[in-house]
């Protein structure tokens, strides 16, 4: 009886594992760089998505779906020395539909 548990679960977390994997998918299938002249870049083979600013300007992307929640993970890398003007923001829209 415990093979038989144990073997259920098994299958289950290989399912679950693989489906977290697809649904997953990559930056270059569900997301778009809308705007950055260059400052935007997908790498990693589609799962790193880096984005940069200037002087000049900034970056953006959007997602090809559209969700009904989601979470942003961000790292910064800060010019060196004293950092602490350092402004960011994240601007979240949505569309009319």
């Amino acid at each position: 009886m415990a093979f038989i548990h144990s073997s259920t679960f098994t299958v289950l977390y290989l399912f679950a594992s693989f489906m977290a994997a697809y649904a997953a998918g990559n930056f270059y299938q569900n997301f778009d760089i809308t705007w950055g002249d260059g400052r935007a870049k997908i790498l990693d083979n589609g799962q790193l998505l880096t984005l940069s600013l200037d002087k000049a300007s900034g970056s953006g992307f959007q997602s090809k779906n559209e969700y009904l929640f989601g979470n942003i993970d961000m790292q910064l890398k800060l010019v060196p020395g004293n950092s602490a003007g350092t402004v960011t923001a994240y601007y979240v829209s949505t569309t009319n539909t």
